[in-house]
């Protein structure tokens, strides 16, 4: 089973609920049968939204709308494979991009 987890860290529930709709919205856009399931580790400041789907690989995640999704909104991101983290992203605050 493939799992995308998208992860930052706030405990503001408005912060999170917005980031939410965002990630939801912009990952299945591509990824429109993917389900999400929201975590919030409330100790560690933590929250997660864990999508799945019917893919066979990681390879099948396009690489480029992780990154942007993750840029976007200042997230981590794994790729788990059978519960194990197979590709990882994180956002680069020195990074900047110009969208025309």
């Amino acid at each position: 089973m493939i799992t995308v987890k998208f992860y930052g860290y706030s405990d503001v529930e408005e912060y999170i609920e917005n980031t939410k709709v965002d990630v939801v919205d912009s990952f299945q856009m591509y990824y429109p049968d993917s389900e999400c399931e929201t975590k919030i580790i409330k100790e560690e400041e933590q929250f997660e939204f864990v999508f799945s789907g019917e893919w066979s690989s990681p390879e099948d995640i396009d690489e480029d709308v992780v990154k942007e999704i993750c840029n976007s909104h200042e997230l981590y991101c794994s790729i788990h494979q059978d519960n194990k983290s197979n590709k990882s992203y994180y956002y680069d605050e020195d990074d900047v991009f110009v969208y025309d």
